[in-house]
């Protein structure tokens, strides 16, 4: 085992002698010119360092290098390729004689290159050329690609069996690699038309599947198994960034015969499943989907099953450790003590980060909530001021409407009263000059009427006999004290009321030779 220091020694990705990519281009490409080769090692480099848009960058780099894909990778990614001689020559952890390594790192790369370094890198087929006649061996080529990637995936299986009984185990452990490689290849979805969201949906179906498939498989029905995120990897590594853990990832390889029983024995244990899942953030899968297989020829691990851990919790993506072939549960659960003690200062140090930026986002949102809460209250209680303003406004106006309407009452009043007394003096001059002159007194035939008026006044008045009650009213219409224009005439006793119209005489009234009337008005 051996613990890197240095960043000179630091490498986040595995450099053992193995197949490069480019070769195995030409191993399961064969049937494609130079021209498609070139454009699918354009487009898989695209995908491992998310340059989707920007191929031209993508095939200057591939230039660069010799069109070698594997240099391009660890060019873009600043890595320094004279650390493969010494990860070769690192000492391992044999199981069975065998020489199946157990390495821990710690590189770092920037925010950006983890973005690049851990991007889906489906597998995309040279775009079709437009306006142009069809190549003649198109068809064939794609007719034939079916069957050739079922070949090659049944000859894997083969070969890797006899491999495993023909070659020791250290090299059949590197080349087992090579071959899962290869049978990837053949079995990688092209999802890189697919829109962010879509890819990103897709991802976390893929996931989900895994982890239900993992649990399903080497855990007891009930039981509480590993928990895998349902996530892409770089969503995991976000993840674990914001909990301040470091991520567990699991690549798994069916065509490797020992992955299943590492599985069921090491991964599924009580021990493992209790330790990771109490200390990791969990993320796998199949190294047959897009993004698994992208992931995996970044790190380029020598041999099956694999386990590694990545720090993201700086904000800088770093492989802490990594573990290469089988393993046994003591071993890996050694590998994770000797990981978390080494990043026990990053992961403290990150932790007091998160928990003085978590303090000081609590302060301001308690300092936000209680700016909003003063907000509020002023708000309100400027709405009371303007609520109380608006109804002493509204009050102001009311009394001032019933000021109105009492000064129109009593203006209306007022010449109601000035048009009943124009009213009566009108009546009271018309009735003046059309009025019989009063009989003499002692002559025969006179009737002497005293009128009782609603004030107490009473006025006196000779009448001829012959003189009805019509005559009499023209006289109370002339006196200055009646000041009323609707009135009756009656007598008390005994009690009888006259009304202006009738034609009446005075001996008929029984009020002759002397009689009294009184006049009552409305209001009385």
């Amino acid at each position: 085992t051996r613990h890197d220091t240095t960043p000179e020694t630091r490498a986040p990705y595995r450099h053992d002698a193995c197949v490069n990519m480019a070769n195995d281009d030409d191993d399961h490409d064969h049937g494609d010119d130079a021209v498609t080769q070139r454009d699918e090692q354009v487009v898989t480099l695209a995908a491992v360092l998310g340059l989707e848009e920007d191929l031209v960058a993508c095939r200057e780099k591939l230039e660069a290098s010799g069109w070698d894909l594997q240099r391009a990778v660890d060019v873009a990614l600043g890595v320094n390729t004279a650390t493969d001689a010494a990860e070769v020559a690192s000492p391992s952890i044999a199981r069975d004689g065998g020489g199946l390594r157990r390495r821990h790192g710690t590189s770092a790369m920037t925010p950006a290159r983890r973005r690049d370094s851990t991007a889906v890198a489906p597998r995309q087929r040279r775009p079709q050329r437009t306006g142009s006649f069809p190549n003649p061996f198109r068809f064939v080529s794609t007719l034939g690609f079916g069957v050739v990637a079922a070949a090659v995936k049944l000859s894997v299986g083969v070969v890797d069996a006899l491999m495993k009984l023909a070659l020791p185990f250290p090299t059949y452990a590197r080349l087992s690699a090579v071959l899962t490689r290869v049978a990837c290849r053949f079995d990688t979805p092209a999802t890189a038309r697919l829109s962010r969201a879509d890819r990103e949906a897709a991802l976390e179906v893929r996931a989900k599947e895994f982890a239900e498939w993992f649990n399903e498989s080497f855990y007891d029905t009930g039981s509480n198994g590993l928990h895998f995120l349902h996530m892409s990897h770089r969503e995991a590594l976000r993840f674990a960034q914001s909990e301040t853990k470091l991520l567990f990832v699991y690549l798994h390889s069916p065509s490797h015969p020992e992955s299943e029983l590492f599985c069921a024995q090491i991964l599924a244990s009580r021990e493992v499943t209790e330790y990771v899942n109490e200390r990791f953030v969990a993320w796998g899968g199949d190294v047959r989907d897009a993004e698994v297989y992208a992931l995996a020829e970044g790190v380029r691990p020598s041999a099956y099953p694999y386990v590694a851990l990545l720090a993201s919790v700086s904000g800088e993506v770093s492989l802490v450790m990594s573990c290469e072939g089988f393993i046994d549960t003591t071993g890996l659960i050694t590998s994770f003590d000797e990981a978390l003690s080494a990043q026990h200062g990053n992961l403290d140090q990150a932790r007091t980060r998160n928990a003085e930026a978590q303090a000081s986002r609590r302060l301001r949102e308690e300092q936000d909530a209680a700016l909003a809460q003063s907000l509020a209250q002023d708000a309100a209680r400027a709405r009371e001021r303007e609520a109380e303003a608006a109804q002493v406004e509204a009050q102001r106006a009311q009394a001032e409407a019933e000021a109105r309407a009492i000064e129109e009452e009593r203006r209306r009043e007022e010449e109601a009263e000035r048009a009943r007394v124009e009213a009566i003096e009108t009546r009271r001059a018309m009735k003046s000059q059309g009025l019989r002159e009063e009989p003499e007194e002692g002559v025969e035939g006179v009737s002497k009427l005293a009128i009782r008026l609603p004030d107490g006044s009473r006025a006196e008045r000779r009448f001829y006999s012959t003189d009805t009650i019509s005559d009499v009213y023209d006289f109370v219409d002339t006196l200055e004290q009646l000041d009323s224009s609707d009135y009756t005439l009656l007598t008390n006793f005994p009690r009888r009321t006259f009304d202006r119209a009738e034609s009446v005489s005075l001996v008929e009234a029984g009020v002759h030779p002397n009689g009294a009337l009184f006049v009552q008005t409305e209001r009385a």
